[in-house]
C-alpha cells in the first residue's frame, strides 16, 4: 500500500504536520517485551535492547561526547590518483566503485571509457581491463560492486544485466547474464560478502499519474551466476511530483521531480546483512540475506525544523537543473504543488564499514556542509561519530581507511584514501 500524504500547503502558510504512517516502514510492534537493561554509552548516552516477536530493538538515547568517542578521519589523503590531464591511465570520469584489494592494490571502475583500472598500493598504475562493447569482459554501463575472497573483482553491468568477474592481474574470468525473472536494469546498491549483488527496480502501479507519488521500491539478491537468490522486500520509494508535458510532436512525456525534503530509499549492504532506512523516523532496518527482519537500529534524535529559506534555497536549486525555460516553470509549478513537510527527513546516507558498523550520514540542510556521520556497533549501539571529508562520496571504508571519490572546483576526480582511527580498548 502506497503512503498516504497531506494536501500541500502554501510555502508562506502556517504549517501543517506531515508524516508517513508508521506502519510503512514496518514500526507496527507493539507490546514490547523486556531482552534487555538500559546501560550507560558513551558519556551521556544511554543503550537499551528490547525483543518484539524474535526481532531485536536497539535503542540509542543521548549525545555523543564532543570528540566523537574516539573515532578520527585524517584532515587530509594518504594517497590520491587522478589528474586534470595528462596520462589516460590517470583521468577518472564518472567514477563508479573503488575498493582496495588484501595487498593494498585498488581497483576502480571508470566510465570514461569504460573500463576497470588497477593501482598499486602508491597510486601507480598496473593495469586496465575491458572496455565498450557486448563481447566477454566489455560492457556498457559498469560499476564496480566489490571484493569476494581471493581478490576477484565483480563489475556490474546496469544496462545489460550482466555480472562479470575479473582477476586483479589475469582480467577478465566469466561472466553471467541476470535471470529472465529477475526484471529491470541492474541498478546496484552493494554486495553481500558471498559475492552476490543486491539491486533495486521501482514498483510501478496505479499511482502513475499527475501529483504527489511515493512508488515502493524492491530489492533483490542475485547469485553470480545470474540467477535469483532471494527477495529482500518492497520498502518506501522516493517521494516524488509527477506531471505529464503536452510534447509539440504529438503525445506526452513525463516530468518528475523530487518533493522539497522529500524523503527517499536508503538502503546499503555489509558482510551479510542488507540494511534500509525510509527516513521517516531515525530508524535502520537490518535484514539477513534471505531478506529476514533481523534488528531495528533506531536513534532519539530529533529531525531539523523546515524554514522559509530552505524552501527557497531547494527551489533555486531545481530551477537550475532544468534544461530550458519552458521546464523550469513547469518545475516551478510542480513545486509549489507538492506537500512542504514541517521537518527535514530524519537521517541521510547510509555505509556499512568492514567490521560490520553501521554510519548514518545526518541529513544536510540547506546552508550546512560538515557531513557529520553516526557509527554503530553490529549490535546496534551508538558508539562514535565523525565528519566526513566534503565532496567526498564513500566507496568503501576498512578496518582503518575510507576510500572513494572526490572533486575539485572544476569538477576533475580522483580517488582519494584516508586514514580511519577506532577507539583503543578501555
Amino acid at each position: 500500500m502506497m503512503p498516504k500524504h497531506h494536501p500541500a500547503r502554501p510555502l508562506s502558510a502556517p504549517s501543517h504536520t506531515f508524516a508517513l504512517p508508521l506502519s510503512t516502514i514496518g514500526l507496527a510492534l507493539v507490546a514490547l517485551t523486556a531482552a534487555g537493561c538500559d546501560s550507560d554509552g558513551p558519556s551521556g548516552s544511554s543503550f537499551a535492547v528490547r525483543d518484539s516477536a524474535g526481532i531485536t530493538i536497539a535503542e540509542n538515547r543521548g549525545d555523543l561526547p564532543p570528540d566523537g568517542g574516539g573515532w578520527a578521519i585524517s584532515p587530509g589523503p594518504s594517497l590520491q590518483i587522478g589528474a586534470m590531464d595528462g596520462d589516460e591511465a590517470y583521468l577518472l570520469f564518472r567514477v563508479w566503485g573503488a575498493a582496495r584489494l588484501s595487498d593494498g592494490r585498488i581497483a576502480v571502475v571508470n566510465n570514461r571509457a569504460p573500463d576497470l583500472r588497477i593501482f598499486s598500493p602508491t597510486g601507480e598504475h598496473l593495469h586496465t581491463f575491458g572496455s565498450r562493447g557486448e563481447g566477454p569482459g566489455e560492457f556498457d554501463s559498469p560499476v564496480l560492486a566489490g571484493v569476494m575472497p581471493g581478490d576477484t573483482l565483480v563489475v556490474v553491468d546496469r544496462i545489460r544485466r550482466r555480472i562479470n568477474l575479473f582477476h586483479p592481474e589475469d582480467g577478465f574470468v566469466r561472466v553471467a547474464t541476470g535471470a529472465p525473472e529477475i526484471e529491470g536494469s541492474f541498478l546496484l546498491v552493494g554486495m553481500f560478502s558471498s559475492g552476490s549483488i543486491v539491486v533495486q527496480r521501482t514498483v510501478y502501479g496505479e499511482d502513475n499519474v499527475d501529483g504527489y507519488s511515493r512508488r515502493p521500491i524492491g530489492y533483490r539478491a542475485v547469485a553470480t551466476d545470474g540467477t535469483l537468490e532471494s527477495f529482500l522486500g518492497e520498502f518506501p520509494g522516493v517521494e516524488r511530483m509527477i506531471a505529464s508535458q503536452a510534447m509539440p510532436q504529438g503525445g506526452t512525456t513525463m516530468l518528475s521531480i523530487g518533493t522539497p525534503f522529500g524523503k527517499s530509499a536508503i538502503p546499503a549492504v555489509g558482510g551479510d546483512r542488507f540494511f534500509f532506512g525510509s527516513q521517516d523516523a531515525y530508524e535502520i532496518r537490518v535484514h539477513d540475506q534471505s531478506g529476514t527482519l533481523l534488528r531495528l537500529i533506531r536513534r532519539d534524535k530529533a529531525p531539523t525544523p523546515v524554514t522559509d529559506a530552505h524552501v527557497a534555497a531547494v527551489m533555486e536549486d531545481m530551477a537550475d537543473d532544468a534544461e530550458s525555460d519552458d521546464q523550469t516553470r513547469q518545475f516551478r509549478r510542480m513545486f509549489r504543488d507538492a506537500p512542504v513537510p514541517d521537518l527535514h527527513p530524519a537521517h541521510g546516507a547510509l555505509y556499512v564499514d568492514a567490521l560490520g558498523y553501521l554510519w548514518v550520514e545526518e541529513y544536510r540542510v540547506p546552508g550546512v556542509e560538515d557531513r557529520v556521520t553516526t557509527i554503530f556497533d553490529p549490535e546496534g549501539r551508538m558508539v562514535g561519530s565523525v565528519t566526513l571529508p566534503r565532496r567526498f562520496r564513500v566507496e568503501e571504508i576498512g578496518v582503518n581507511y575510507l576510500l572513494g571519490r572526490a572533486s575539485d572546483e572544476l569538477g576533475v576526480e580522483y580517488l582519494r584514501l584516508y586514514g580511519l582511527t577506532r577507539p583503543g580498548p578501555e
